[in-house]
């Protein structure tokens, strides 16, 4: 997914909302999108004027999925 902000704040303002449940809307929202192959490991905006960055993980209330275990993410350095 990839999008286009005024600025900072706009981007995180859309990372950060969440559904009653405390689900990230956007990150469900790819999730259905996906019809639930894909899980979200990490979501992140990045400023080509400033350099800012903004990282949004997960959390996992049960526990992170084996699978995961040792393995850390950062958005800005995952080649696509």
């Amino acid at each position: 997914m990839e999008g286009w902000y005024k600025n900072m704040e706009e981007c995180k303002k859309e990372l950060l909302l969440q559904k009653p449940d405390g689900r990230y809307e956007v990150m469900n929202e790819f999730i259905i999108d996906g019809e639930f192959k894909w899980d979200w490991l990490v979501a992140g905006c990045k400023s080509d004027t400033t350099g800012e960055e903004f990282q949004l993980w997960p959390t996992y209330p049960k526990g992170k999925p084996k699978e995961l275990e040792g393995i850390e993410f950062d958005v800005f350095e995952l080649q696509v």
